[in-house]
């Protein structure tokens, strides 16, 4: 069956009515929602602004903010407030749709910035890929350190081999560390009260510890975020300083079971700070990656999005009799050019806090950021 120019013509014009329409559609319920927004949006924010009034809620939003939200949940946030607040500002006339000029430079100046992000992506790879590469002698004792730690845990927990499930690791250390704990209890059983006093409270503390770090890991899975996050707000240099306070001042007063004791948990308090530094190392070199992964896919998005919207306004302004689909087709391009912006900041800044926040290994350790209860 053949088919003429007509029929080709008259379903191009079908077509575009089409997607016209749709266009249409989809601006009317956009503007349905703003005004809703509008209209309601006043009384969400004064109870999030009275939500937030509390410190202690504060604190939340602010660790949901840099560690605990789900990233894209926040990337998708900030992209959709875009898109609202870039259409909200052209129903009221503050941004105007029909200066072809005022757009083509906006999108223009976009596709520009882009390619800024060209030098971002190549350093992020050179970080992640930094120690993928080296000598094989270099690649060799790299191995062979985290060999010789594991066969330390291995002995310090009496066992003949660790598991390399992170999460099964670091169950097997803190539960090796509740051992000994009980163990030093025992231990001091018939020392003088100031000793057993202190190896008490000692005791306690680092018990309470452990059980909300399992708690907190069972809660949220067993990668290798869920397993960083419960232990950067510890601080296992202050209980290996602990231990060394109760050896020096209880010297006299402690057995021999309980000096083994106390230096096989000093061993494994030593050894729980080397496996979060470590994850922490495997964890970034991760999230650098992906970052870099959804940095170039979002980039591209975000280049053929303005491209489209010069090319559109190239001629001057588009044929459409509505202004309003021509402003949804604008907002939702500024909307996915700000994609990868979005993307970089919301990574960034989990990044940034969690080197933030494990900085100093060792005997050294910055105060940790505290909720208010705690201060």
């Amino acid at each position: 069956m053949s088919v003429s120019k007509n029929d080709v013509l008259g379903y191009g014009v079908k077509l575009f009515g089409l997607l016209f329409a749709g266009v249409h559609v989809a601006a009317r319920l956009g503007l349905v929602a703003v005004r809703v927004l509008a209209r309601y949006g006043w009384g969400a924010g004064l109870l999030g602004a009275l939500a937030l009034a509390d410190e202690e809620r504060r604190h939340d939003a602010h660790r949901w903010l840099v560690l605990e939200g789900n990233r894209w949940h926040l990337v998708g946030a900030l992209t959709g407030g875009m898109f609202l607040l870039t259409f909200s500002l052209g129903i009221v006339d503050v941004i105007g749709v029909r200066e072809s000029s005022f757009v083509t430079t906006m999108f223009s100046t976009i596709i520009a910035g882009l390619f800024s992000f060209v030098p971002i992506v190549i350093a992020i790879n050179s970080l992640t890929m930094t120690r993928l590469f080296g000598t094989p002698e270099g690649l060799r004792e790299r191995l062979d350190d985290v060999r010789s730690f594991r066969a330390d845990v291995e002995e310090l927990a009496d066992t003949p081999v660790s598991p390399t499930d992170p999460s099964a690791f670091l169950t097997l250390v803190l539960e090796t560390v509740r051992d000994r704990s009980q163990t030093l209890l025992d231990d001091v059983s018939t020392a003088p009260e100031e000793t057993r006093h202190a190896v008490g409270d000692f005791v306690r503390d680092l018990d309470e510890d452990i059980e909300e770090v399992e708690a907190e890991v069972a809660a949220h899975g067993s990668t290798l975020f869920a397993i960083l996050l419960p232990m950067m707000n510890h601080d296992y240099s202050t209980y290996v300083n602990r231990v060394r306070h109760i050896r020096a001042e209880h010297a006299d007063d402690l057995s021999t079971g309980a000096e083994e004791t106390l230096a096989t948990l000093q061993e494994l308090l030593v050894a729980v700070d080397v496996a979060r530094q470590y994850f922490k190392s495997v964890y970034l070199q991760q999230e650098l990656a992906a970052l870099s992964r959804w940095l170039a896919y979002s980039g591209i998005a975000s280049f053929l999005a303005s491209t489209f919207i010069v090319m559109l306004y190239a001629s001057g302004y588009p044929p459409i009799v509505n202004a309003t689909p021509l402003l949804v087709l604008v907002a939702a391009g500024l909307a996915v050019s700000f994609l990868p912006f979005s993307i970089l900041f919301a990574y960034i800044l989990r990044v940034a806090t969690v080197v933030q926040r494990t900085s100093a290994p060792g005997t050294f350790t910055p105060q940790r950021e505290r909720p208010p209860h705690e201060r």
